[in-house]
């Protein structure tokens, strides 16, 4: 059994990379996501002090523009994979991350919590990689063992499987339960709108 994030982990310093992903079109914002604002804040720096406050080590901007990760604390990754959804940014995120526990996270979910991240995080004492659950598994709110699942993640990419939640059937997952407005995507400007009343 690997170590609690508890035990080891998010209060006492062990390092764990965060990646935010942010290469998506944003086709049904009208404008780029990563950068929209919320209560003044671009969606994507809102994740990336959620990950901060739960004790990132590390945190990575994985896909799109070089330019989408401007002014943010974090270090800018391209997508080895672009245009061919997130399991290639998980991926990418996996082959760039220093540490082992890697979060990755979509950059739309601009009410994530430190406290959702570390519960992750910890769940992989008894996993290669866990899952945030709502009334459904959120695959852009997950941890993963590096060691444990890049290798098969790999595997099945090269078999041309795309889809995240196919690709980890092959893995030991935790299933982690999670606020459901912490978790919501923030597609189009009018789901802010059911977001704040939940808050």
């Amino acid at each position: 059994m690997r170590p609690t994030a508890r035990s080891l982990g998010i209060m006492t310093g062990t390092p764990f990379s965060v990646a935010v992903l942010i290469g998506g079109d944003s086709s049904r914002m009208g404008s780029d996501k990563a950068t929209f604002l919320v209560d003044g804040v671009p969606m994507v720096g809102r994740v990336v002090s959620a990950a901060r406050e739960a004790g990132a080590t590390e945190i990575l901007l994985v896909g799109g523009p070089q330019s989408r990760a401007k002014g943010i604390d974090a270090t800018w990754k391209k997508d080895a994979y672009p245009g061919e959804g997130p399991l290639g940014g998980v991926i990418t995120a996996l082959k760039s991350a220093a540490h082992d526990t890697v979060v990755v996270l979509s950059c739309d979910m601009p009410f994530i919590t430190a406290a959702v991240i570390g519960s992750l995080v910890d769940g992989l004492a008894d996993a290669q990689a866990t899952v945030g659950r709502t009334d459904r598994l959120n695959w852009l709110c997950a941890a993963w063992s590096r060691e444990e699942c890049l290798g098969p993640l790999q595997g099945v990419w090269k078999r041309n499987e795309r889809a995240v939640h196919r690709a980890a059937v092959l893995l030991d997952v935790v299933e982690v339960p999670v606020p459901a407005v912490a978790v919501r995507n923030v597609n189009t400007p009018a789901d802010l709108e059911p977001m704040a009343e939940e808050k």
